[in-house]
C-alpha cells in the first residue's frame, strides 16, 4: 500500500513540476549527440572525459561565436524585419485577398483587428516588461541545459549504472540489449533530423530567394527546415507561412507555386531523402504519428511534439521486443534466434 501510495505521489509531483523539465530534456538530447564523439576523443587523444568535453565545448563556443560574428548581424537583421513588417504583411495579405476574390472587406480595420488578435495571443515585442521576461527565461533555460549536457556526458557511466539498480538482476542483461538497439534507432533518427533541417532550410532558400525573389527568403527558410521536424504539422505550418508572405508580396499565382513547391520537397524529403537519410529506424503507422504528436504537444508543448515520435518509435521497440510473436521488421533485429538442441545419437544396447 504505501508502495503504491509513493508511486502516486511521485507522479502527482512530477506533473506538477513538468515545466522545469524541458531544458535536462534537451540537455539529455544534446549529450546524447556527442557522446560518441566524446569518446572517440578520449580514445584517440588519451584524455579523460572531462577533458574531452572541456575541448569540444570551448570549440563548439569558438565556432558559434564565429559564424555569429559574421551572419548574426545579417540574419538577426532579416528577422527583425520580418517581425517589425508584420502589420505590412498582414494588411498585403488581405488587401490581396480583397482584390483577388473581389470580398467587400475594409483592408485597414481587418488587417488592425488580425494583428491586434496575434499581438495579443503571443504578446508585443515591443512590451520591455514581456520581452525582458522571455529573454531572461530563455538564458536561463540555455545555461541549464548546457550545464545539464555537460553533467550527463561526465556521468554518463553512472547515470546508466543508477538506472539499472532498478531493474532485477536477472534482466539487466535484456535491458542493455533492449537499450542497445533503441540506442541505434534513437542516434539513426536525430541525427538524421539535424541533415533534414540543414538540407529543407536551403532547398527552400535557394527556390524563394532565386526563382520567387520573396522579400523574407531566409528567415522563412529557417523556420521552413525546423518546422519539419515536428511531424504532420510542421511541415503544414511552414508551407502557410511561406504560402501568406508570398501571396502578400506577389498574389495568389505565386501563392499556389509556393505550394506546389513545399508540396513536391516533401514528397522529394519522404521518399527519396528519409530513407537514406534515416531509413527504417522509426516506422510508425500514420494514425500513431498523429496520435503521438497530439498527446505531445498537450503534455509538453513544442517540446513534446519534438520528442513525440522517438518517444513513440522506443514504445514500439519495447512493445516488438517483449512480444516477439507479433514483431515486425525491428522486433526481427532485436529477439535472436533461440537455438534448439540437436537430438542425441541413439545408443546402441546388446
Amino acid at each position: 500500500m504505501f508502495k503504491w501510495l509513493a508511486t502516486f505521489f511521485f507522479v502527482w509531483f512530477i506533473y506538477h513540476v513538468r515545466s522545469v523539465f524541458p531544458p535536462f530534456i534537451v540537455g539529455g538530447i544534446i549529450a546524447y549527440l556527442l557522446l560518441p564523439l566524446v569518446d572517440g576523443m578520449c580514445l584517440s587523444l588519451k584524455i579523460r572525459r572531462r577533458a574531452a568535453v572541456a575541448i569540444l565545448y570551448l570549440a563548439f563556443v569558438a565556432v558559434i561565436g564565429g559564424l555569429g560574428y559574421v551572419f548574426l548581424p545579417s540574419v538577426g537583421e532579416k528577422f527583425a524585419q520580418f517581425a517589425a513588417d508584420r502589420s505590412e504583411i498582414v494588411n498585403n495579405v488581405v488587401a490581396q485577398a480583397s482584390t483577388s476574390f473581389h470580398w467587400n472587406i475594409e483592408v485597414e480595420k481587418t488587417s488592425a483587428q488580425i494583428v491586434e488578435s496575434l499581438e495579443s495571443s503571443v504578446g508585443k515585442p515591443g512590451e520591455i516588461v514581456h520581452l525582458g521576461g522571455m529573454v531572461s527565461h530563455t538564458l536561463l533555460g540555455v545555461l541549464v541545459t548546457v550545464v545539464s549536457s555537460i553533467y550527463f556526458i561526465i556521468d554518463s557511466e553512472r547515470v546508466g549504472e543508477f538506472c539499472l539498480r532498478f531493474v532485477p538482476a536477472g534482466k539487466r542483461e535484456t535491458v542493455r540489449r533492449l537499450s542497445g538497439k533503441m540506442n541505434v534507432m534513437l542516434s539513426r533518427y536525430v541525427r538524421g533530423q539535424l541533415v533534414l533541417i540543414v538540407i529543407m532550410s536551403a532547398v527552400a532558400w535557394v527556390f524563394l530567394h532565386y526563382f520567387i525573389h520573396m522579400k523574407y527568403a531566409l528567415p522563412i527558410a529557417i523556420m521552413s527546415g525546423f518546422l519539419e521536424i515536428i511531424p504532420v504539422l510542421g511541415p503544414i505550418l511552414a508551407t502557410t507561412i511561406a504560402t501568406l508572405v508570398g501571396f502578400a508580396q506577389f498574389g495568389p499565382g505565386v501563392a499556389f507555386g509556393i505550394i506546389v513547391f513545399y508540396t513536391l520537397a516533401r514528397w522529394i524529403e519522404d521518399y527519396l531523402v528519409v530513407p537514406k537519410v534515416i531509413g527504417h529506424a522509426v516506422h510508425l503507422h500514420p494514425l500513431i504519428v498523429i496520435l503521438a504528436v497530439l498527446c505531445g504537444e498537450v503534455m509538453a508543448g513544442a517540446l513534446g511534439m519534438l520528442i513525440a515520435i522517438p518517444v513513440a518509435a522506443c514504445i514500439k521497440v519495447i512493445i516488438d521486443f517483449t512480444h516477439p510473436e507479433g514483431k515486425g521488421e525491428v522486433a526481427g533485429e532485436l529477439v535472436a534466434p533461440v537455438a534448439t538442441p540437436e537430438p542425441a545419437a541413439p545408443t546402441q544396447s546388446g
